[in-house]
């Protein structure tokens, strides 16, 4: 095997996820759970031997368990490349960023080389806000669900001791 094109472009995990989900639609690759028998029957793909379709699909699945399975639209990449594109942060470290979608601060500054020294804590932190405002962690929809129902109990405790 030769390689004929070495790393033409970098590919965020979201892009190989959606070309691997392509592929297995292509080539016929993924069960018809719907039991649509009308439609005609597509032939499944095997020149790539079983080994391709078995390593496709479970890349796929990692990577659907994967922080990148947040983002779920490619405009949703846009926004948040246009918002990392305003700092001064290196292919690889954008790259990193939209992979692993970072919610603590350590967790930023071990994607960002020499973050401490290049930036400064408001903008790790505006960073961080803009990552939970595009793709809202599911722990944040609980507390929020979680503060207001505290706050519904304390409006009904008040209301009582009047």
């Amino acid at each position: 095997m030769q390689i004929i094109n070495e790393r033409d472009c970098f590919l965020s995990n979201y892009e190989v996820l959606k070309h691997l989900e392509e592929m297995k639609l292509k080539y016929n690759w993924t069960e018809d759970k719907g039991g649509n028998d009308n439609r005609k029957k597509k032939k499944r793909f095997t020149g790539g031997g079983i080994e391709l379709e078995v390593i496709t699909n479970e890349v796929s699945e990692y990577l659907k368990n994967s922080p990148c399975s947040e983002i779920k639209t490619d405009d949703d990449l846009v926004k948040i490349m246009t918002f990392l594109n305003g700092f001064d942060l290196v292919k690889v470290e954008k790259l990193q960023i939209i992979n692993c979608l970072p919610r603590t601060m350590v967790h930023l500054y071990s994607l960002i080389e020499e973050c401490d020294q290049r930036f400064d804590q408001e903008v790790c932190e505006k960073i961080l806000s803009k990552i939970e405002e595009l793709f809202p962690s599911e722990e944040a929809h609980d507390d929020q669900e979680e503060d207001g129902q505290e706050e519904e109990e304390e409006q009904f405790q008040d209301a009582e001791n009047e």
